[in-house]
């Protein structure tokens, strides 16, 4: 099966769909894959998972992820406080697994955004980060950039 057929996801196209699909993503120069290089650095960074900068495991922060996301990247808890409320956001801290100039950073600014299709998508970043050491996964501590207000 082509990786036109089946994406990161692991939903496949409806057969009707798969040429179209296949024929956008060639002209569109769409990648179905990492250099062995950024696949390499990623799982480096992975290994090597930097502390957060802020403790903030007493803020019960929760996922806001669609359902059925891999790659949790925010977070938000809401709290009643006096007359208004507490908000805490937070989203992964990506920037620190990556290393400026290296071949991760240079993939990420060559794909610019994870794209999504009707069967799957095309993440930025390689899975080992995405899905692994750097998603906001329950019970784990992770680097992330919060917001509070």
């Amino acid at each position: 099966m082509s990786p036109a057929a089946v994406y990161a996801s692991g939903r496949q196209a409806p057969e009707p769909l798969r040429p179209g699909l296949r024929r956008l993503r060639g002209e569109l120069q769409v990648p179905d894959g990492f250099p062995a290089p950024v696949e390499a650095e990623a799982a480096a960074s992975a290994r090597q998972a930097p502390q957060p900068a802020r403790d903030a495991t007493g803020i019960a922060l929760v996922t806001i992820d669609p359902p059925g996301s891999t790659d949790l990247d925010q977070a938000l808890f809401i709290e009643r406080d006096g007359e208004g409320y507490r908000v805490v956001y937070a989203i992964a801290d990506l920037q620190r697994f990556v290393t400026p100039g290296g071949a991760l950073d240079a993939e990420a600014h060559a794909r610019g955004v994870t794209l999504y299709a009707p069967d799957g998508r095309v993440p930025l970043h390689p899975t080992v980060l995405s899905e692994g050491a750097a998603s906001l996964l329950p019970g784990v501590e992770r680097p992330a950039l919060l917001w509070e207000h």
